[in-house]
């Protein structure tokens, strides 16, 4: 595998090791905090700006990753946003149906405490070697 050596940051966004520093850092401060996880968004890094807006305990910035999480279907970063209502998961669920995402819709509806529903949209059992 060919790395790509081209790939530079943007000047002030952390790189996976500086980031992992910051976010054990127990002095950083939650505006710091806040810089980043924006940092983070212009870059569409929707999970590092997430850990960012959760440790500096920043509801803006958690609210902006919970609309991006409805609007793209993402079931996985919303529910590493925190706790969400059952008719979120549900709204999460149609969104991620509409947009062919189907594991994520059955973990959202899963979420949503609809166990039957989430089970209708599993896959189906694959064939063992020799059935027709």
């Amino acid at each position: 595998m060919q790395k790509n050596s081209s790939f530079k940051l943007p000047p002030g966004t952390p790189g996976c090791l500086k980031k992992r520093q910051l976010l054990n850092d127990q002095e950083l401060s939650p505006a710091l905090c806040r810089e980043y996880g924006e940092k983070f968004l212009t870059l569409g890094w929707w999970d590092d700006a997430l850990d960012f807006f959760r440790k500096a305990r920043d509801s803006e910035g958690l609210e902006k990753i919970i609309r991006h999480g409805l609007e793209t279907g993402d079931a996985f970063l919303l529910a590493r946003a925190g706790e969400q209502a059952p008719d979120l998961w549900l709204r999460v669920a149609e969104k991620a149906k509409e947009l062919g995402k189907i594991h994520f819709a059955r973990r959202a509806l899963e979420m949503a405490g609809e166990t039957e529903q989430a089970a209708a949209l599993a896959p189906p059992p694959a064939a063992s070697p020799g059935e027709s």
